[in-house]
């Protein structure tokens, strides 16, 4: 199974603000439920609907891998953003969370784009420990395009 997509649940001020809200999001990856906070300050609920369907749109076709934003802020407010590194590997998708800091990406990086400044897939950091991945079937994010009407 897999969906992403915002929750009914109420918007939220988490970030010590209260002109900057944040949509409550999950992301379903098999039998893991992964919750998020979409930060609202620059793109709305439609942006990342309109980024997660390009993205795995742009997976399910071919690409080797793509970035999930699920909360996005600007770089002058934040530190970093978090998203979902996604690899395919024939005919699965390996999710793995990430926190890139902005420091880290070029100074004109453009976040729809985020695809282009990921690294290859890693299963095992510097230190010897395995990263934390989910593995999903490339049909259920097909089958969760169509039944969002995006294929």
């Amino acid at each position: 199974m897999f969906s992403i997509g915002f929750t009914d649940e109420p918007v939220e001020y988490p970030y010590d603000d209260t002109s900057i809200a944040a949509a409550p999001g999950r992301l379903l990856l098999g039998k893991s439920t992964e919750g998020f906070l979409a930060n609202l300050s620059l793109w709305n609920r439609s942006n990342y609907e309109s980024h997660w369907t390009h993205e795995l749109k742009a997976l399910v076709e071919g690409t080797s891998k793509v970035a999930l934003v699920v909360s996005y802020d600007d770089p002058k407010a934040s530190s970093n953003m978090e998203i979902w590194r996604v690899h395919r590997d024939g005919e699965w998708a390996h999710f793995q969370n990430q926190l890139p800091w902005y420091s880290d990406l070029p100074h004109d990086f453009d976040v729809s784009k985020m695809s282009q400044y990921i690294q290859d897939r890693v299963v095992i950091t510097d230190e010897g420990n395995r990263i934390s991945e989910w593995d999903v079937a490339i049909r259920d994010i097909e089958l969760f395009l169509q039944r969002s009407n995006a294929l």
